[in-house]
């Protein structure tokens, strides 16, 4: 890109991100530092991959997977520990619309709960309130989502076949940098800083 940025509509803009090599936070941050009016396509677009990505490798990775969840099982029951540590991720089972009408629920922006699905916050920093409410939503306990959130962020498995450079996890934000950062409304803001312990 050049170091102006021609205004363009928003079907250009969003081509533009989608061929982008990664589709991670930092490039979904600059496309919604240099184009602000297309902010909720962008963000929308961005989920619309990611969702696509993880199941785009779960079709071509169906038969490794029940391999490899068979040798899990077998290794499990040798060792005994049939209720293993095994951190599941609550948000797999949204599709993109669940996931958008999740966000609605909590009143909160797509971007921020991104970032919270992708560990992409200091899990040590969320308020235990906020952390409640995400696992009523989710159908999980509050210790599940605790400890998913708590687990060291990763990235997405699409994006290591996808990318032309070596995809790096990025650093973890704070609650309120997030509250700060994430295209929220004062309300908003107000609402999720009232949920701090």
């Amino acid at each position: 890109m050049s170091a102006e940025y021609p205004r363009l509509d928003e079907e250009e803009v969003l081509l533009a991100f989608s061929v982008e090599p990664t589709h991670d936070s930092a490039t979904l941050e600059h496309y919604l530092s240099q184009y602000p009016e297309h902010t909720q396509a962008l963000v929308d677009c961005s989920i619309e991959l990611m969702m696509n990505a993880s199941r785009a490798d779960e079709d071509v990775q169906v038969s490794s997977d029940q391999l490899v969840e068979q040798a899990w099982r077998q290794f499990q029951a040798a060792m005994g520990s049939a209720q293993s540590s095994v951190i599941a991720n609550p948000f797999a089972q949204l599709t993109p619309t669940a996931f958008k009408s999740m966000a609605k629920r909590l009143d909160i922006s797509n971007l921020f709960l991104i970032r919270v699905r992708e560990r992409a916050i200091d899990a040590a920093t969320i308020p235990r309130r906020l952390v409640q409410r995400l696992a009523a939503e989710l159908g999980a306990t509050a210790d599940a989502v605790s400890a998913y959130l708590g687990s060291p962020p990763s990235i997405a498995s699409g994006q290591s076949f996808r990318s032309n450079v070596k995809p790096a996890v990025a650093a973890q934000i704070s609650f309120e940098q997030a509250v700060e950062t994430s295209q929220l409304k004062p309300a908003q803001k107000e609402a999720l800083r009232a949920l701090r312990d």
